[in-house]
């Protein structure tokens, strides 16, 4: 905490912390995400006597590895070029600082209460609103002429860069051929572009007062991404918040089915989505396969300071499969997509 501490003395006056209520000082409290696939340290910042922090200070959690803090502070910018910041929930950039080789970002904090799943459960339709207004208010960045090659840059890429990660892995190539054959369908479509934050889950997500939703944590976040992906996502946490199924694989499918089955509840929601976008509907089961296909791939990028050396192929293999999202994208692309498509 010193560092930090010390980091927001230096730079006081340059990037006006007083204006954020640190005039008569501040207490920093500082967290350590424990996902293996986290590469930030982050540190809370309260004024004085302030219940809720002013501001967020992120630094890289292994030295020198300052591509995650960049992307986000680049991407935190372009959105707020886009007139998405604090009202929109998103965090706003304070600074981006370089000291001694770190990338240090600082950025205002979101407000409201973290939306636990028991919130969820309790009221599950204001939850259920504030995903929907949230993901709906997040800008198009590329019509539909303008963005002919989405299929490459957003499924192809990514799934060929998780294939680099667990080189030789027959199970992955056999499910990222898998995915390739099942979307032909999405694939010859003409999408838009849209900002996509790309983790809305648990411990992302803050839920004001007014109901409206605030979300941190931009890392994963593109600003040409996929219709429908992050509601998808959304809908996803909700539904295993309703059935009290985090902690289980078995109960996580099971809720994927209750949601995204034909009838499922998450339908109309996605289907009103599809629609607002200009996307035909019944590409539904197709964007939810290509939604976790996709965020199994960005596992190539948040692991991508693991290394390839002696024995890190089966770390990597183990990392990979124990995460969620590819039990997800297994499911939907084997099992699922057999009565879905």
């Amino acid at each position: 905490m010193k560092y930090i501490d010390q980091i927001l003395r230096d730079h006081y006056r340059e990037l006006s912390l007083g204006s954020f209520g640190l005039r008569g000082g501040w207490t920093s409290l500082l967290l350590t995400p424990q996902f293996v696939t986290s590469r930030h340290v982050v540190a809370l910042i309260f004024a004085k006597g302030a219940r809720d922090p002013s501001l967020v200070v992120k630094i890289p959690r292994q030295p020198g590895d300052n591509a995650s803090v960049c992307k986000e502070a680049d991407v935190l910018l372009q959105l707020r070029a886009l007139g998405v910041g604090s009202g929109q929930g998103a965090p706003e950039v304070v600074g981006v600082l370089d000291v001694d080789g770190q990338t240090v970002l600082i950025e205002t904090a979101v407000t409201g209460a973290l939306l636990e799943p028991h919130i969820v459960a309790e009221d599950f339709g204001r939850a259920l609103q504030a995903g929907e207004d949230f993901v709906a208010a997040l800008p198009c960045t590329k019509q539909v002429a303008e963005n002919p090659d989405w299929y490459e840059r957003t499924v192809r890429s990514p799934l060929d860069d998780l294939a680099s990660l667990v080189p030789g892995d027959n199970e992955v190539l056999e499910l990222i051929d898998r995915t390739h054959e099942v979307l032909v369908p999405l694939r010859e479509e003409k999408l838009p572009a849209v900002v996509e934050h790309g983790d809305l889950s648990y411990q992302n997500l803050f839920l004001q007062q007014d109901g409206r939703l605030q979300v941190v944590d931009w890392e994963r976040s593109r600003l040409d991404g996929l219709p429908a992906h992050d509601l998808v996502f959304y809908l996803q946490y909700l539904g295993q918040s309703q059935e009290n199924a985090l902690s289980s694989r078995q109960l996580q499918l099971r809720a994927f089915d209750n949601a995204f089955s034909a009838g499922g509840w998450a339908g109309a929601s996605v289907t009103q989505h599809l629609r607002r976008r200009g996307v035909n509907p019944d590409l539904l089961p197709y964007v939810v396969i290509a939604t976790w296909a996709r965020s199994t791939a960005t596992m190539a990028y948040r692991l991508a300071d693991q290394g390839a050396g002696s024995g890190e192929a089966g770390r990597l293999r183990s990392a990979l499969t124990y995460d969620r999202d590819f039990w997800l994208w297994r499911h939907s692309v084997t099992d699922w997509a057999d009565q879905a498509l």
